[in-house]
């Protein structure tokens, strides 16, 4: 094992820890002038003395001397015993430093690490307190176990868990690969990504709404949708918590976010079941009466014409009475998609109940809307030219429609719809299978 020579001793002199000289070689190459230097014994003692660490220097297995520092934690008594009393656990083990225990005054057992170092014929046994470094050890055990759960716990919850520091990811976790189809690796190496990945028709106001978080002027985000790689669209609820500096700069942000789409998916359903008829798919009265009122409040502020026409199967009642509830619930539904595709796409077509359907015609312009609402009255009433199959056979179906405008002949959407309703039962007592605009008179 090399040894270290301490500056100041002169070479061609091994020392030990006793203070026994051995001159040199004559033959060795010293140079003619004197070389300044302490006297080695001296230096060693004192290096020995001022050592921060217990030491003691031991031979043929007994201590020959301790240091002050030993002297104070292992006992004034300690030179003349053998080492294997002082230490616990001790081994003269020069491969590393080793764990073991020493005796306190009052018998406490006291953990310490032992070092062991050669000095000529004596060893030099360093004993460090190790209950500082017993219980760093126990942190980082405590810490890596903690940050074990935390990430397990992450890769298990059914979100994304994500870390940002400024415009930088430098964190997220690996349930991302399953929700945006892009991995972790790629999703961090850019920063620009996400913002990317946000739906065209939402980026605006997505990337509004976090800045707005990231000043303190704003709270959560909506929900938003983001487009996968292969195309699919993914609705995403995404919940951010940040770390402020005292000048309410952001330094830190945490957050996560959820799949969403089976959620939204199924409120569209709810919603779509709330305002259409089961059968035809159509708008129901509630859907058509509020697009009704909001359509009366723009006509009245950009003065345009607001027309509804109502139509009433005349002869339905016959087929449901002879072929039964199913094969006319068949031709509600057929006629209804006839009627969707005879009418324009800015129409609102929807099922008020039983055989009756209305139609909205909205944001028509003051001049000439006789004639627009004329021609789609006609268009509903081609609608009903050709027969509708059946099992069993084919029907013709007949109906009658009334028209009323806003404001020609009414001030509000309910009078709308009376005066349709008069109109379409005025049309009936006329001649069926034709239409009428309502009239005072």
């Amino acid at each position: 094992m090399c040894i270290r020579r301490p500056r100041g001793i002169l070479l061609g002199h091994e020392p030990t820890l006793m203070g026994v000289l051995e001159p040199a070689d004559a033959s060795s190459d010293m140079p003619d002038e004197p070389i300044p230097s302490i006297e080695p014994r001296l230096g060693l003692e004192a290096l020995f003395d001022a050592a921060p660490e217990a030491m003691v220097a031991i031979e043929g297995g007994i201590v020959v001397r301790e240091n002050r520092r030993a002297g104070w934690l292992l006992g004034p008594d300690v030179v003349g015993r053998r080492i294997d009393a002082v230490i616990e656990g001790w081994r003269l083990d020069q491969a590393g430093p080793f764990d073991a225990e020493i005796r306190s005054a009052d018998g406490e057992a006291l953990p310490v690490e032992v070092a062991v170092g050669e000095a000529g014929p004596s060893l030099i046994v360093s004993v460090r307190d190790a209950r500082e470094l017993l219980a760093g050890r126990e942190a980082i055990r405590q810490l890596f176990e903690v940050e074990a759960r935390y990430r397990s716990l992450v890769e298990q919850v059914p979100a994304v868990v994500y870390e940002d520091r400024g415009e930088e990811t430098i964190y997220v976790s690996p349930q991302i690969e399953a929700i945006l189809g892009v991995t972790p690796e790629a999703y961090i190496e850019d920063n620009s990504m996400w913002i990317r990945m946000v739906h065209p028709e939402d980026r605006p106001w997505v990337q509004e709404q976090s800045d707005a978080f990231t000043e303190g002027r704003g709270g959560d985000l909506d929900d938003y949708r983001m487009v996968r790689p292969d195309g699919r669209i993914v609705w995403i609820r995404d919940r951010a918590f940040a770390y402020r500096d005292a000048d309410g700069r952001v330094i830190l942000q945490q957050g996560l976010f959820f799949d969403v789409t089976e959620l939204k998916e199924a409120e569209e359903r709810v919603t779509h079941m709330a305002y259409h008829d089961a059968l035809t798919g159509l708008a129901n009265r509630e859907l058509f009466q509020e697009s009704l009122h909001l359509a009366v409040q723009r006509a009245r502020r950009d003065g345009t014409t607001v027309a509804v026409a109502y139509l009433d199967l005349d002869n339905f009642k016959e087929l449901n009475d002879t072929k039964g509830h199913h094969v006319g619930d068949q031709l509600l539904a057929a006629f209804a998609d006839r009627l969707v595709a005879s009418t324009r796409d800015v129409d609102l077509v929807a099922r008020q109940g039983g055989d009756e359907f209305l139609l909205m015609i909205a944001d028509l312009p003051r001049s000439g809307s006789e004639v627009v609402v004329r021609a789609v009255a006609e268009r509903m009433l081609a609608a009903l030219d050709e027969p509708i199959a059946l099992p069993g056979g084919s029907f013709r179906v007949h109906g009658s429609v009334g028209v009323s405008r806003f404001p020609v002949d009414a001030a509000d959407e309910e009078a709308l719809l009376r005066h349709a309703d008069a109109a379409m039962y005025r049309a009936k007592r006329s001649a069926r299978g034709g239409y009428r605009f309502f009239d005072e008179s």
